[in-house]
């Protein structure tokens, strides 16, 4: 009986990781979508003189509010760092390096900056689509069969 429910159990645990890790999958391509609407939006801001940055940015994903009190580029990377869980170190160090280069030039050149950024974030987005697609299933099954093994070597 505690053998059964031991095995039960394992085979439950081995399932929850495995659609945990297929989530975090699909979790870092709403993040990068999230963050490609954001960029639009500011773009968009930005081309019609709608604000500042903190304006700009603070209609975003993640209910992040920018205030004009603190510096712009450290609220950055506390939104950024807030949503960091699911991108990986490549995904954080894009968007933090965003910031080079932002609020220093005319409108015409940070229009530009925000398109190459749009299109690097694109590029994620299509890898983490990749991601999704080839090792969504493997995240699934791998833990479950391991779970459902190291029950059948209990038995």
């Amino acid at each position: 009986m505690v053998k059964t429910l031991l095995c039960i159990i394992i085979v439950f645990c081995g399932a929850v990781t495995g659609l945990h890790l297929s989530h975090r999958l699909t979790k870092r391509h709403d993040v990068l979508t999230g963050f490609e609407k954001m960029l639009h939006h500011a773009l968009i801001q930005i081309e019609y003189n709608a604000g500042d940055l903190c304006e700009a940015f603070s209609d975003n994903f993640a209910s992040y509010v920018f205030c004009r009190d603190a510096p712009f580029d450290r609220q950055w990377h506390d939104f950024v760092d807030s949503v960091s869980s699911t991108l990986t170190k490549d995904d954080i160090s894009l968007m933090n390096e965003f910031l080079n280069g932002l609020g220093t030039a005319d409108s015409e050149a940070q229009r530009r900056h925000i398109q190459l950024y749009i299109r690097l974030l694109q590029e994620r987005i299509d890898s983490a689509k990749e991601d999704i697609r080839s090792k969504s299933k493997a995240f699934r099954i791998v833990p479950l069969s391991a779970g459902a093994v190291i029950a059948l070597l209990l038995i």
